[in-house]
Order: structure tokens, then sequence, then C-alpha cells
């Protein structure tokens, strides 16, 4: 069953707070107990469970920043398009965690996000999403969504959050995110390169920049 009463909670609470700048709300908490109806037969917080409960998380950061407005006001909604998740320990019966969701960024056509799950500032599980706002003609391309919420629309934001540049560039942006907690990393070289430079980009990745996280 969906956690519709956790949900109205974080609504509730967070609708009371100040609203802020989609692009400064920086990150967003809120606290979470694991029920009875979270558990799988190991009396752990189940993995799917999780994947729900992170619905709660950018619930909240999305009433931050007042989405529920300008999506009623332009008729759009949003849809997750696709996760990645990384469970590291377990979550007993009764234990209490933050929930915390930030904005990654956004690319030509999707948002992204991350949250995790954390206790005593240690990280149970994270997770990118990727997610897009949509109306009845299809997906809503992020520049059009930053100009609706009277923001200014970032072209380099693409460019910042993923892994192009020199081998030094990719270092930097990496640790940025072992900092926020990833510890994992899927290398993709197609992206439209032919054969010799797909060559090239592993060999740089592979000879300089893996050896700054050994």
């Amino acid at each position: 069953m969906y956690p519709y009463l956790r949900l109205i909670r974080v609504v509730i609470t967070k609708s009371f707070r100040p609203k802020v700048n989609f692009h400064t709300q920086g990150e967003d908490s809120i606290k979470l107990m694991v029920l009875p109806q979270d558990i799988d037969p190991f009396m752990e917080l189940n993995n799917g469970r999780y994947v729900t409960l992170l619905d709660l998380g950018r619930f909240g950061y999305s009433v931050n920043v007042n989405i529920k407005k300008f999506l009623k006001e332009n008729q759009w909604s949003m849809t997750i398009t696709g996760t990645y998740n990384n469970y590291r320990h377990r979550l007993r019966l009764f234990e209490r965690f933050q929930l915390k969701t930030r904005l990654m960024g956004y690319d030509e056509k999707w948002f992204y996000f991350f949250q995790k799950a954390v206790k005593n500032n240690k990280t149970y599980m994270a997770s990118v999403v990727r997610f897009s706002f949509t109306s009845k003609n299809g997906i809503v391309f992020p520049k059009e969504v930053i100009k609706a919420m009277g923001e200014e629309y970032n072209p380099n934001m693409l460019e910042e959050n993923l892994m192009f540049g020199t081998p030094d560039e990719v270092i930097k942006k990496l640790k940025l995110y072992e900092d926020l907690g990833v510890d994992n990393f899927i290398y993709y070289a197609s992206m439209g390169l032919d054969h010799a430079s797909q060559k090239r980009s592993l060999r740089l990745f592979c000879e300089e920049v893996l050896p700054a996280f050994q």
C-alpha cells in the first residue's frame, strides 16, 4: 500500500515553510521510521519499499519549491523515467532514519535527483532518479520548465554534471559525487563517438582518472 498518511504529513509540514528557488533549494531532509508495512520476511526495509519511500522525499522537495503551483498553471505532471539504486546496509523494523533529497541538475531532456537514506551520518541506500515534466503532448523539456518557473536556464548544467572534459575535470566532478555518497560509476562511452574515440576515452579514464580513486 502506498504511504498516503506519511505523504500527507510531509506535504503539510513542508507547506508551512518559506518557498525557495528551484536551483538553490539545496538538500532537503525528512525523518522516517521503518514501519511493519515496510519490511520483508527478513525483518528489514524491503528494497522495493525504499523506492516507494523516495517519493516522499521528492514530494517534500517539490512542495518547498512550489512546483504544484506551476504544474497546475501549465497542466503538467511529473514522471520518473529511470533510477539507479545502491543498497548498502540494512534498516530494521522501527529504526529511524533521514531521507535526504537534492537536485543534481538537468540536461537537455531530463532532470536528476540524488536521494539517500541516512542514519548517524551513514548512508544505507542511495539513488539517482531521472525524471521529466510531461504535458498532453509529451515531454516538456527543462528549458521550458525553468522558464515557466521564472528562473534562468543554465545551458552549461549538462557539461557541469556529466563526465565530459579533461581527466582533471572528470576527477573533480567524480569527487563531488563521492562527497555526496556515490560510490559506483557506470562508464558509458558511445555517445555518438567513433570506435577510435571510444578507445581513447576509455584509455584516458583507466590510466589517468581511476588512479585518483584507488
